[in-house]
């Protein structure tokens, strides 16, 4: 960040116009930055946060329970801490997926339903018309970041069957679809046009960060459809 500030700071020696788209593009970038460090406060807050003040009441709990309710309750306790083990590899893969560095975005998307298909059960399909390897690195790693969630909200909530993921591209533009074939949900428009419990949010956050647009469309019994449009030079 502070290479781009100096950067900024050093082109104003430069023509107005340029100056200016200089200094916003600077601006855009430290409020991606922002956002993004807002994500993950939230998610170490609700989740993990959460998770261990309930791991303490309970271990503070121990002390009145007699040694065969102390065994039972520790088994349950281990669980709780596998569960906090497996939400920390999701964020930290989700800050940085591996697997884009060394396979690129259609590879690591293949393995992504691949893997997915095998652990869930659920049949999850990949299409593509787009060549992402001349695209910008950021836009590679926060779409595979939103495919992501959006394949842990379908495991998660759905209760479906199959799932498609659907990546097109032309000359301006990135398109992505994402749908299912589970029981749905109501959609609850809100002043903050949340949708708790579904990861919608984390999905609206990232695409707002690549300046692009987001629409849901869902039903109870009728499944989920998830439509993005990213410009291809954010």
């Amino acid at each position: 960040m502070f290479a781009l500030v100096s950067k900024a700071l050093s082109d104003m020696s430069t023509p107005k116009s340029s100056k200016i788209s200089s200094i916003s593009h600077v601006l855009s970038v430290i409020d991606g930055q922002e956002l993004e460090r807002q994500r993950l406060s939230r998610e170490l807050h609700d989740g993990i946060g959460q998770s261990l003040i309930a791991i303490k009441m309970k271990l503070d709990s121990l002390t009145y329970m007699q040694e065969v309710e102390i065994k039972s309750h520790l088994e349950g306790i281990k669980r709780q801490v596998d569960q906090i083990i497996d939400e920390i590899r999701r964020i930290t893969t989700n800050l940085m997926p591996p697997v884009l560095d060394e396979f690129g975005l259609i590879i690591a998307l293949f393995n992504l339903c691949e893997d997915t298909s095998r652990a869930s059960g659920i049949q999850v399909k990949f299409e593509h018309r787009a060549k992402p390897e001349t695209w910008d690195k950021k836009i590679q790693t926060y779409l595979y970041r939103i495919i992501q969630e959006a394949i842990h909200n379908i495991v998660k909530h759905s209760s479906a069957k199959q799932a498609y993921i659907k990546l097109q591209v032309d000359i301006d533009a990135i398109y992505l679809s994402i749908q299912d074939n589970g029981i749905g949900f109501r959609i609850i428009h809100t002043k903050t046009d949340e949708h708790p419990g579904h990861g919608i949010h984390n999905i609206k956050e990232r695409v707002k960060l690549l300046h692009g647009t987001f629409d849901l469309k869902s039903a109870p019994g009728k499944g989920t459809l998830i439509q993005i449009k990213v410009p291809r030079h954010p």
